[in-house]
């Protein structure tokens, strides 16, 4: 018996339900991650830089650094740049599609698996319009957890099909493990998918659950070894571009944005899981959505306190209820399975993540808590009645109206920040991000204010530490700003911005020779640090020292690309009577950048003096 289809009205239905809860969020401006990824991203401008996505981790910067390979992410927006350019509405337009074919693709996924027509479109509908889902579909960067999940969910379909042995299984295994693999080179978190499918396929199946799953895992063993080659290519990859299959080896995890990851095993699974009963209510009454919750904000929960034998006994519980009551094809455990398992790669339970907290992370792990909501709408008989109907519709309605009001908080970095430290007032990171918007608009006595709290929320914070003494350099403080930025080295010793700081307030005390020495220290311990080596050669280039040329060089050679660099140092050239050599340096910065205003009135200004 061939699995129902999803009805043309249906579909229309969840597409109307996705365009219209976020079509307020289309015109936001870039915000947040935005800006470094897509916005200011300059492997995204060119097709002939295309490899670059591929051989660089996600946030650019040198081999061997960072945790996270995206390089199909990176590559959807690259082709939206070559295409349309720098305008921000197409990404957010692209955002809203991908959530809308995933809502579809989970719709359809349901119904195969064998879930009642009413209990898959409610669901789905649910998924369509839930308020937790505003950071992945209304953040350009969230397309990582939209694109992922459409993949993912598209790659469980065909392997669904590919596992009943019909006519072309071998085509749709293999069409299966592509999209797979797209999936984990979109965000890390779908390599889950093999598990994923061997819960859709066990559920679906006959008798106890042992028997469910050893037959699950026969059916869908050629998709199962596919993936296995796979996530073997992809670690492969990430171990070549990072250093690590995980990562790169330097790289640790920020206690300030994972309280968890200092802990050992036990007591980090219970505290995940009281974090995974904190998603399930945030899904449930979304009344307060954040878009951090990092130290300390949540706070860490010790075997003395009662929530954490509780939340630890309370999802042991719900897991062996919901593997007993496979047995009789029980949507709710099919839904908790499928959020738990979703969950594993960015929960904290098996091992440490970048984040203690996100809700973008809950994107695809809230279809099963749809899956619950909705079965419990369409009722034991999977109809829904009338009553049941309205009741849906007048959740879908709310959900809809918070989703409609949450989406302006992302569409920029001052509605954002604002709205971080009203929510989250605990979070140090949140008054961090707080102060440096508000720093970047010129508001530095508001970013200091905030820069201090973080500090005080996070003592060990040594950005923060760096931001104050910033802001109270910029206010004329400089023994104040001194303090700061020594106690971000106090912190990290090797913390290039406290080098760099230090640097400029004696150069403001004007002790020229205080600062050099300042950023040859950072130097030793940051050697590719363009900042440093800038500043240094600026300085010697007062001190008209005559190492200056050489500080210049070593500036150019750690970022040729650099403009401020090129310039300056045709600045030095032209003051050591080398007018030509300057000249030549100004040429240089045009052919990288054309249009670059101060290289068009350097080169004027060279033109006319060598005439003379």
């Amino acid at each position: 018996m061939k699995p129902p289809r999803l009805r043309l009205p249906a579909a229309l239905l969840l597409s109307g339900a996705c365009l219209l809860s976020y079509a307020n969020g289309l015109t936001g401006a870039f915000a947040y991650d935005d800006k470094a990824i897509v916005r200011d991203n300059f492997r995204l401008r060119a097709p002939e830089r295309v490899l670059e996505l591929f051989t660089t981790q996600y946030f650019g910067g040198r081999p061997g650094t960072g945790t996270a390979y995206r390089p199909v992410l990176l590559l959807s927006y690259a082709l939206q740049w070559w295409a349309l350019g720098g305008s921000v509405v197409p990404y957010h337009a692209v955002n809203v599609l991908l959530h809308l074919a995933a809502t579809l693709l989970l719709a359809t996924l349901l119904l195969r698996v064998g879930l009642p027509p009413p209990a898959s479109f409610a669901a789905a509908l649910l998924f369509a319009v839930l308020p937790i889902h505003v950071e992945a579909v209304t953040s350009v960067v969230g397309r990582g957890e939209t694109l992922s999940a459409a993949l993912l969910l598209a790659a469980l379909l065909l392997a669904l099909r590919a596992a009943e042995r019909g006519r072309g299984w071998v085509l749709r295994t293999g069409l299966a493990l592509l999209l797979y693999a797209l999936a984990c080179l979109t965000k890390e978190s779908a390599a889950v998918g093999p598990a994923l499918l061997v819960l859709l396929l066990a559920f679906r199946g006959e008798g106890p659950p042992g028997r469910r799953l050893a037959a699950a895992t026969r059916a869908g063993l050629p998709f199962l070894a596919g993936a296995a080659a796979v996530l073997w290519g992809v670690l492969r990859l990430r171990a070549a571009v990072l250093g690590g299959a995980l990562g790169a080896a330097s790289t640790g995890i920020f206690e300030l944005e994972n309280p968890l990851a200092p802990m050992r095993p036990g007591p980090r699974a219970a505290n995940a899981c009281a974090i995974l009963l904190r998603y399930l209510g945030r899904m449930a009454l979304p009344l307060r959505l954040s878009a951090d919750e990092s130290a300390w904000s949540i706070a860490r929960l010790s075997p003395r306190d009662a929530l954490f034998w509780a939340a630890l006994a309370l999802v042991l519980a719900l897991t062996a209820a919901s593997l007993a009551r496979l047995r009789g094809r029980s949507p709710s455990a099919l839904g908790f399975l499928f959020l738990g398992v979703a969950f594993l790669p960015t929960g904290n339970l098996l091992f440490p993540t970048g984040t203690v907290f996100g809700e973008r992370l809950a994107y695809l792990p809230s279809a099963g808590f749809c899956v619950i909501a909705g079965a419990w709408f369409a009722g034991v008989r999977g109809v829904l009645s009338p009553h049941r109907a309205a009741a849906l519709g007048g959740v879908v309605l709310l959900f809809a109206a918070r989703t409609i009001v949450r989406n302006p908080v992302w569409t920029g970095d001052e509605s954002l920040f604002t709205n971080l430290v009203r929510v989250s007032p605990g979070s140090a990171k949140a008054h961090y991000d707080f102060a440096y918007m508000s720093a970047d608009v010129g508001r530095p006595r508001l970013a200091l204010k905030h820069y201090a709290r973080a500090t005080e929320i996070y003592p060990g914070y040594w950005d923060a530490w760096a931001g104050k003494g910033r802001m109270e350099r910029l206010l004329g403080d400089l023994d104040a700003a001194e303090k700061s930025y020594a106690r971000s080295l106090e912190i990290v010793s090797t913390y290039e911005n406290g080098f760099f700081g230090l640097g400029l307030v004696r150069e403001d005390r004007g002790d020229r020779a205080g600062a050099v020495e300042n950023y040859r220290r950072g130097l030793r311990h940051n050697p590719q640090s363009l900042p440093l080596a800038y500043r240094m050669a600026l300085a010697l280039s007062a001190e008209r020292r005559p190492n200056a040329l050489f500080a210049w060089r070593r500036a150019l050679a750690i970022e040729p690309g650099s403009l401020p660099a090129r310039l300056g140092f045709a600045d030095w050239l032209a003051g050591e009577g080398r007018g030509g050599d300057a000249l030549a340096q100004v040429r240089e910065a045009l052919r990288l950048s054309p249009r670059y205003a101060p290289a068009l009135a350097k080169r004027r200004e060279l033109e006319e003096t060598n005439a003379r």
